[in-house]
């Protein structure tokens, strides 16, 4: 075996120029899809955390009616007592209850259709890290005389106003009566989601509670697990405890999020695949001119009694070697584009416009281990499927012809 790896590696570099060029080809075909798969990824990861981790949360529960009709009197039985148990779950991290309605928000310029939103703020900075978010302002922590709201840094430009001025909720009570309340913006939050920036209002739960009339109702329970994984056994076992209410994973709530994720580790690997499927005809093409071109020495080894298997090996051995040795080099040049790029990101042209869409601007490649793993093995299976053709070619060759070809 050690002499056809020798034989197999001084045949590779019998033509120096060749074998560099298909080498060559390897790389640069490795690095441009492994770039690709940790832009696709970053993507995905970077919705992932903007989409669930800072605005829908992993499960929400809510009143079976409040889907289809968001008003303050869909509220959740016994809410603040089930969003209590759900806290002392260990699969559970946070969970938030909030009271969650539409409503018109108004300013001395103009108005717009706004959700609201009451929340206890030491919650939910531990659910969907809005504290984090304030660009402007403060979160929620001044008690003065008029109630505070947060806002999204579009519906301020929308609003044409800024912290310090007052803006003018209108929304329902619990008895669908009509109310307008007047609140102090205290900050502005900012987010890679535009539409999110421009809906979205967050007041304390306690003050908007006691203006609706019921001091204890919610809405919305916002829940954060532990472990993401289990968002489908953890929702399941929610709509058994609580039948009466409507439990939704971010699934449920993000379907399109959902189905691109659910797809994305097959995407990957098949972007790898198409590749290096494109390599191996390259690869296949130059092993098999180098058969042609050693027809007569292949020939000779078979005359003085060289087994035709191990003729066979040492083809596949020419092809496999070639293949790692690009792919490696080829792998770790990958991995090191993709960790400098993991530092400093990668801008996207157009990047502001995509911010309507919930796309970040600027995005961070990167990949686990075990992908660039499954690489070496998708790439050494194609190496060895690319040099089958070659080597039996090699082997039905005839050595007393082969020997007279010049």
């Amino acid at each position: 075996m050690k002499t056809l790896i020798k034989i197999s590696w001084r045949n590779i570099w019998r033509n120096k120029t060749r074998s560099i060029v298909i080498i060559v080809a390897i790389i640069l075909g490795l690095m441009g899809g492994i770039f690709g798969a940790a832009m696709r990824l970053a993507l995905e990861k970077q919705q992932f955390e903007d989409t669930i981790e800072t605005q829908v949360s992993h499960i929400q529960i809510h009143h079976p009616e409040f889907i289809a009709n968001p008003e303050a009197r869909f509220r959740i039985p016994d809410g603040l007592q089930i969003a209590s148990d759900l806290n002392k779950r260990d699969d559970i991290k946070v969970a938030s209850p909030r009271i969650v309605f539409d409503g018109m928000a108004a300013t001395a310029n103009m108005n717009a259709g706004v959700r609201i939103k009451g929340i206890d703020p030491e919650i939910e900075a531990q659910t969907t890290g809005l504290k984090g978010l304030i660009e402007e302002g403060s979160y929620l922590i001044e008690e003065g005389r008029i109630p505070s709201i947060v806002i999204g840094r579009q519906l301020a430009e929308k609003l044409n106003t800024a912290v310090g001025s007052r803006m003018v909720l209108t929304f329902q009570d619990v008895e669908g009566e009509v109310i307008n309340a007047s609140f102090r913006i205290e900050g502005i939050y900012s987010l890679p989601s535009r539409a999110f920036e421009e809906r979205k209002v967050f007041v304390k739960k306690t003050d908007i509670n006691e203006i609706i009339g019921d001091e204890e109702a919610v809405s919305e329970i916002a829940i954060v697990i532990k472990n993401s994984d289990d968002f489908r056994v953890i929702t399941d076992g929610l709509k058994e405890a609580y039948p009466d209410t409507k439990v939704r994973h971010w699934g449920d709530l993000r379907p399109s999020l959902y189905y691109s994720l659910e797809v994305l580790d097959e995407v990957l690997i098949w972007i790898l695949i198409i590749v290096i499927m494109a390599v191996s005809f390259g690869l296949l093409n130059t092993i098999l001119m180098s058969i042609l071109e050693r027809a007569r020495e292949l020939g000779m080894l078979l005359a003085i009694g060289m087994k035709r298997v191990k003729v066979f090996f040492m083809i596949v051995l020419e092809t496999t070697i070639i293949s790692l040795f690009g792919g490696v080099i080829g792998l770790t040049m990958a991995y090191g584009m993709i960790s400098i790029l993991n530092n400093t990101g990668v801008p996207i042209p157009g990047g502001e416009g995509l911010s309507e869409l919930g796309y970040a601007s600027v995005l961070y490649p990167d990949l686990e281990t075990g992908f660039y793993f499954q690489v070496v093995v998708v790439l050494v299976v194609f190496a060895i499927l690319a040099s089958i053709y070659p080597a039996l070619k090699a082997i039905r060759l005839q050595p007393a012809e082969a020997v007279r070809q010049e």
